[in-house]
């Protein structure tokens, strides 16, 4: 009923290509839109990876290369060829403008990044080398990984030294991407209050994973352009994606919007969508959340 009363700009592209990749995605699977619901404005990426078969994949670049030093723009550069890119965004926060690198529990494609926990972040993103994408709350104590040998064992990360070298251990062999950031939604209910977020007023960019009214997985960058606080943000997003999109959140986290403001959305043919963008350019990025189609 919502998508039939409210107002939806909305286009589908067919692929993306450019010079250096002629690997198209799924037109049927990708939905770029701009809609205000309840008087709020926001511009949304939905990939439906379930429906997709999985096609639909994510990769995170968590610093610079620790074997040949090549930045991260640089490393997704050369990677992305031949890759139906669909988009690009800043991920966690980082801690410096010199020689910065991400702030909390950061593995990259299974090498260690930073293994401090942070304590004031309890989501906890794990980027599969298969393209999968999930999140935890560091606060249940109840990670659970798939594959290898700590699969379907609980793990305490911030109480057990053990378990987190365990964790870490695992990261290593299945060659496993993690970054800790602000966990917002979990499980369809949100975790942070006014209390305990930041009062700081700015646009906000989300990730939200969660199931559609079929019960399929679906993966949907949230631009909420108004200025908010991360609670007041929060919340409205949480009722935009339930209602609107019908969707129910499985986790929502944030990604940066601060000091490393990077988002490229790609055209079919390659050249950048304004629809969604950054402050920063990708040459910039310190650290940057993939979505491909392969």
């Amino acid at each position: 009923m919502y998508r039939l009363i409210l107002l939806t700009i909305s286009s589908f592209f067919l692929g993306f290509s450019s010079s250096d990749s002629e690997s198209p995605y799924e037109q049927n699977y990708v939905e770029v839109s701009t809609v205000r619901h309840n008087g709020h404005s926001y511009k949304t990426i939905y990939m439906e990876r379930g429906r997709s078969g999985g096609r639909i994949k994510a990769k995170y670049f968590a610093a610079k290369d620790p074997y040949d030093g090549n930045s991260v723009p640089s490393r997704f550069d050369m990677w992305s060829d031949q890759k139906g890119v669909i988009c690009v965004t800043s991920g966690t926060y980082m801690d410096s403008y010199v020689n910065p690198k991400p702030i909390g529990l950061t593995v990259d494609n299974g090498i260690v990044v930073n293994r401090g926990l942070q304590p004031d972040m309890d989501g906890l993103v794990i980027v599969y080398a298969t393209g999968g994408v999930v999140a935890t709350n560091i606060e249940d104590k109840n990670l659970t990984v798939q594959g290898g040998v700590i699969s379907g064992v609980p793990l305490d990360l911030r109480g057990n030294s053990m378990h987190l070298a365990s964790f870490l251990n695992w990261c290593e062999q299945m060659q496993a991407t993690v970054f800790q950031t602000h966990l917002l939604i979990y499980k369809d209910e949100i975790t942070i209050s006014s209390y305990n977020s930041s009062s700081d007023q700015r646009e906000r960019r989300f990730l939200a994973v969660g199931t559609d009214e079929d019960g399929q997985v679906v993966h949907c960058i949230v631009h909420s352009p108004e200025y908010t606080t991360l609670y007041e943000g929060t919340k409205r997003v949480k009722t935009f994606l339930n209602q609107f999109k019908e969707m129910e959140v499985i986790f929502m986290v944030n990604l940066d919007t601060g000091a490393q403001d990077v988002f490229n959305l790609f055209r079919p043919d390659g050249t950048i969508d304004p629809t969604i963008a950054g402050q920063k350019p990708l040459n910039e990025a310190v650290n940057l959340l993939v979505y491909y189609y392969e």
